[in-house]
This record gives C-alpha cells, structure tokens and sequence, in this order.
C-alpha cells in the first residue's frame, strides 16, 4: 500500500482570450488534474463566461487579477505566480484531504502537487499522470519539466482543430531553449507567497528538484540531457498560438519556428482528451442556449414595439360608425403577427438520411477502434452546406476535433452538385477526401427542428437567431449547434461576443465564394 495519494491542480496564466482554452482544459483534465484555476489577467468577461458554463460539471475556478501597468514581464510573471499559488491553496483546502485506495480499501492521506503553466503549454507525460510522481519523501519537492518547442507545422494560420494533434514537429532535443523547465512542485514545500522571489523555480533549491526521468536537476549543466523528454515535456506551441508580433516578434519567431523532428501525440492522450472535450462541450451547449434564451425577451419587446409603431402609422381608427353600419378594428396580438414571421415560424422540409461512402468503398464510423457501425448523416437540400452526423442509436462518438455532443456533429461541408460528393472539414481529420451520398431509408435520430431561413446576403443575423429561438422555446441544445451554423461571419463574432461559450460551434471563417 501507498503511504500517500499524489492530487496535482493546476493554473494557467491567460494574458488574454483565447479560443483555444476549451481545448486546453479538456487536454489537462483528460490527464487527470484534479482542478484547473484559471487566473486572469485582461480576458476577464469572456473568460469569466466560458468558465462559469462549464463550473457547474467540471473542476474549475476563474480568478480574476488586475496589474499595475508599469510591472515589468518578470514582475507580471511573479505576481501572477503568487496569485495563483495562493488560490491553489484556498481551492485544495476545500477538497478532501485523504482518499480510500479501491484494492485494500485503507484511508490513506493526500499530497497536493502543483504546476503552472501559459495558455500555449501543454503538459504531456509518457506515462500516467499517477505514475509520473516520484517517491514520497522530504528531500523532493519538486520535479523538473522541460519544454518541447512545436513550431508551426507550415501552417500560415492555425487550422481549425487541437493544437496538440495539428502541431507535430518540433525542435531537436539540442536546442538550447530546451533547457528551460516547468516545476510540478508539491504545496507544503512551497514558500508563501509573501516570500516568493523567483517565479521560475518557486522558491526551491536545485537539490530538492529531480527531472521527470528520476535524475538530479542540474540548472547549471553546460549541456542538455542525452534524453530531456524522459518521463515527459512541457510541449510549447509559442509560434502556433502567439498573438500578434507584439507578443512574437518576427526575430523571436524566427528562432523558436523549429520544424526538424516529429513526434505524434500519444493516441491514449488524444483519444481521452477528444471524449472528454465533447462532454465539456454538452456543458457548453446548454449554457450557451441558456444565455441566448435570456436574450430573447428583449427581442420580443422590441418586436413588440415595432409592431405597435406599424399599427399605430396606418392611421385607421379602432372604432369607426356610421349612419347604417360600424366597424370595430380588432388588432392581432404580437405574438399573432410573429406567426408570419419566417424564422420565428421556420418551415417544416424534409430531409434525407445518407450514408457517406470513401473512393475505396468503405463506410464512415467514428473515430473509436470498437465502433463500426457507420455514421448516419441528415442532409437537406435548403442547406447543402450543412449536415448533421449521428450514430443510429444516438451513442457518443469523436470525430476528429469537430465537436460531437449529445453523440451529435453538425458540420459546414463543401457540397459538389455534379458528383453528389462532399468534402468534410479540417478538424474531422478527413479533409480532401471526396465523400460519395448514399441515400438510405434508415430514420433520423431524432425529429429535428426546422432551421431558420437566412435573413442576411451572407447567412443567418443574430436577430433573426434570437427570433426562432423565440419561437422553439424548448430547443433542444443539438438543434441549437446546426441553427449556429448558417450564421453570417459578422453576425457569428456578434454573437461570440454575447455567448462565448459557443465559441466553438461557430463559422467564424468566411465561407469560401465557391461553395453553394
């Protein structure tokens, strides 16, 4: 039996939004850290909100922090380090301070370990994370991660989909910024924040730190270790997901673009990361839906108004009567007038179920190796650029990185009319291969929702979204995931802006001029 259970939290330092942080936390929670703290520098609002969708089924926490402006880099960087270990603190005070063991049944107590990171590091051990702490004892307190640095694949822009499975070359492990660590360093060794000085090695001393191979740090070691990714990395994606040249100049970015050696993500991480994240996304979806619901009832004031306004301009009066006959004008309720509405009473079509078949013959399936029954799409012709994959007993399922809750993926394909073929996109990890329609008369999954007609020349409005959405008060949250799909480009940042939790089920690219 194990004198002690290892419990590793973690926080990441966010300088600002980013739409990669649902992909980050779905990677680290995937590994099994027991508690992301969030701790926010100048996101705030749309961090907060991501944050807050997903607290209610997932360990989180988002802790806000203002910085005095003429802080330098090192200065941020340390006081970012204090509040966050401060707050890891408070967090595993809260949880529970020893666990029972499955095989013996014996209590045995908790030792907190902590790490913090940059929203462009990913911590990827090459083994379990329970298996990468080292021996309990009072001589180690921390252990030594190096850095990986990923550059950027030939990639002008980040493609659509997870960095970790996007990014595959990196640097040679002689590369001399591979020298720099990441401590995993257990709580009860750290200093208080008061006395914390060195926000790179927390306060310890290089004899307390081994690396995750078991050796002795050696900070001072004139060369770098025969094998410094033994036990794992802290791989860092800087060229993939810096902002700008203000945080990358081009210099900068010329040095750390190394592309020299591949190395795939383990499939075990990818696999684990890729399910969990559809689940995070359920979580998303509903308190996306939820927001977009409580936008509703100002729309319909404002239709309201508007349609008094309209009434009001006829300049007929309500009671009119003459010497032989009268008539009383008898004005429709609101809510009459937005059953002409088109997207408050969207059209029943109906669709097509198709099965889509690859050159070679065979069948799309999900990406699990013990699922082979084939995917089934609902395709309509209104939208040829949408569709929607489902399993046919509705069973989750991963496909790629494109998001798949409630075992549903709803899509923005390219449709070629000639060949009755389509090509998926980029995160689905079958991009540029043609897709043959198969008509089968197998039913849909489910009675899906008619979708809103567009009401703008490039897609759906914001206005016209929260109008339908009036009119399907009870929507289901997958529903919701194809309706954001027809949004224009303006109107799809519009609304990320009011809901970024669905940041992730949102064009915000410009569909290309060709497609239908």
């Amino acid at each position: 039996m194990s004198d002690r259970h290892p419990r590793l939290t973690c926080a990441v330092l966010l300088k600002q939004a980013d739409h990669t942080l649902p992909g980050w936390l779905a990677w680290h929670l995937a590994l099994g850290i027991e508690h992301i703290a969030i701790i926010d520098a100048g996101a705030f609002d749309n961090v907060r909100q991501i944050v807050q969708s997903l607290q209610q089924d997932w360990p989180l926490s988002w802790h806000p922090v203002e910085l005095r402006e003429e802080l330098s880099p090192e200065g941020r960087r340390l006081e970012l380090t204090r509040q966050a270990i401060t707050h890891l603190r408070q967090i595993t005070q809260n949880m529970p301070r020893d666990v029972q063991e499955e095989a013996e049944g014996d209590t045995i107590p908790v030792e907190d370990w902590i790490i913090i990171l940059d929203a462009d590091e990913y911590l990827s051990p090459t083994r379990e994370l329970a298996r990468l702490f080292p021996p309990s004892t009072d001589e180690i307190a921390a252990m030594a991660i190096h850095w990986r640095i990923y550059g950027s694949a030939g990639h002008v822009q980040p493609p659509p989909g997870h960095v970790v499975a996007n990014h595959l070359w990196h640097a040679m492990p002689s590369f001399a910024d591979h020298r720099f660590v990441r401590l995993m360093a257990r709580l009860d060794q750290l200093p208080t924040p008061a006395r914390l000085t060195d926000a790179h090695m927390l306060g310890l001393l290089p004899e307390q730190i081994i690396r995750a191979d078991g050796e002795p740090y050696q900070p001072d070691r004139e060369t770098l270790p025969e094998k410094p990714w033994a036990g794992g990395c802290i791989q860092h994606y800087i060229c993939a997901l810096a902002h700008g040249e203000d945080e990358l100049p081009p210099p900068m970015r010329a040095h750390y673009n190394r592309n020299e050696q591949v190395t795939p993500p383990q499939e075990r991480d990818l696999r684990a990361m890729r399910v969990l994240s559809n689940r995070m996304r359920e979580s998303a979806l509903k308190a996306g839906l939820s927001r977009l619901q409580k936008l509703v009832e100002p729309q319909l004031e404002e239709a309201r108004l508007h349609y008094q306004e309209d009434a009001t301009a006829l300049g007929i009066r309500d009671l009119v009567q003459h010497g032989t006959f009268q008539y009383e004008r008898i004005r429709p309720s609101t809510q009459s007038g937005l059953l002409l509405n088109n997207q408050f009473s969207a059209r029943y079509e109906a669709g097509q179920t198709v099965l889509l078949r690859f050159p070679e013959g065979r069948l799309l399936t999900g990406d699990q190796s013990d699922h082979h029954e084939p995917l089934i799409g609902f395709w309509l012709k209104s939208t040829p650029h949408l569709l929607t994959l489902h399993e046919q007993d509705r069973s989750s399922f991963t496909l790629g990185d494109a998001p798949c809750p409630f075992g549903m993926a709803s899509l923005r394909i390219t449709f070629n009319t000639q060949r009755q073929a389509i090509y998926l996109p980029h995160e689905t990890g079958h991009a540029n291969m043609p897709l043959e329609l198969i008509p089968t008369s197998t039913a849909p999954a489910c009675l899906f929702t008619p979708l809103p007609p567009v009401d703008e020349p490039e897609g759906l409005s914001v206005h016209g979204l929260l109008t339908w959405l009036a009119g399907h008060p009870s929507l289901p949250p997958h529903d919701l995931a194809r309706a954001l799909l027809l949004l224009s480009p303006d109107s799809a940042q519009h609304l990320h802006n009011l809901a970024p939790m669905l940041g992730e089920f949102l064009p915000l690219r410009p569909r290309p001029e060709f497609l239908p």
